[in-house]
């Protein structure tokens, strides 16, 4: 028989945040310049996921397609307009081929997980749709804010690398196609890194909260397996369609660098 998972309860809480206020009192008293950030940063989650827990109830109930899909666009929305501030693009007009890269990748992989993978019935079950998508978002965010970074700062700092190779006849591709690779690699290593000590120096969340509600362990193996290939999947495939379309948008009609906008 399953064992449900043991609730916390409000008094050990507070020990928590009791245990959050000593790390507080010590980034001070070190004058760390962390206390106003941990302070912020505790703030905002209690605040985001004590919302997210009453919506959560609500969606759950429904289990409506139409308000599934809603909420994830709102997550898309967040997820591009984070990876357009930390990125710093200069490139006019690119948040929308963020957007839709993000929500086209982050959809299509939750789709495919749920749909020929898992078999949820319905396909776009809450429960399992909206943690899905955002393992997926959340990953492939940092991911794609990462390579862009990388790419679009080695084009600025390496433009006579790009108009040489220009010059001797090469293609715009074959000019920033070490960058392009580069920035690929720098997505993609965290999660590749992780995927190799898993198991062994540590057990993800997922498989954790799965043991902790009581799951079969090599049910929770099975699953976390699964997460791990579609949260490679999803960084790949959002790194790589991100940076193609950057590197389009670096260069004029005639094949020439921009360099305006990397002044």
């Amino acid at each position: 028989m399953e064992k449900s998972i043991l609730d916390i309860s409000i008094t050990s809480l507070i020990t928590l945040y009791a245990l959050a206020g000593l790390i507080l009192a010590i980034y001070h008293y070190l004058k760390l310049h962390l206390f106003k950030d941990l302070f912020i940063a505790l703030a905002r989650m209690t605040l985001q996921l004590s919302i997210a827990g009453f919506i959560l109830i609500y969606i759950f109930r429904l289990n409506s397609f139409w308000l599934i899909l809603l909420v994830f666009v709102f997550m898309a929305v967040f997820a591009s307009h984070t990876i357009y501030k930390k990125s710093a693009i200069p490139i006019p007009n690119f948040y929308p081929k963020i957007f839709i890269t993000v929500f086209l990748n982050g959809f299509l992989i939750t789709a495919f997980f749920l749909y020929i993978i898992v078999g949820t019935d319905p396909w776009y079950d809450a429960r399992y749709f909206i943690p899905i998508a955002g393992m997926a978002l959340g990953n492939s965010m940092s991911a794609c804010a990462l390579a862009l970074d990388r790419f679009l700062e080695a084009i600025k700092t390496n433009p006579k690398h790009v108009e040489t190779i220009l010059a001797l006849g090469g293609t715009t591709f074959e000019s920033v196609k070490s960058f392009f690779a580069n920035a690929i690699r720098s997505a993609c290593l965290p999660i590749i890194t992780n995927m190799s000590g898993v198991g062994l120096v540590f057990l993800p969340g997922m498989m954790t909260g799965q043991i902790l509600s009581g799951t079969d362990p090599f049910v929770a193996v099975k699953y976390q397996i699964a997460i791990m290939i579609i949260i490679t999947a999803s960084i790949t495939f959002a790194s790589l369609f991100s940076l193609f379309f950057a590197y389009k948008s670096v260069f004029d009609s005639k094949d020439r660098l921009k360099g305006d906008f990397f002044e």
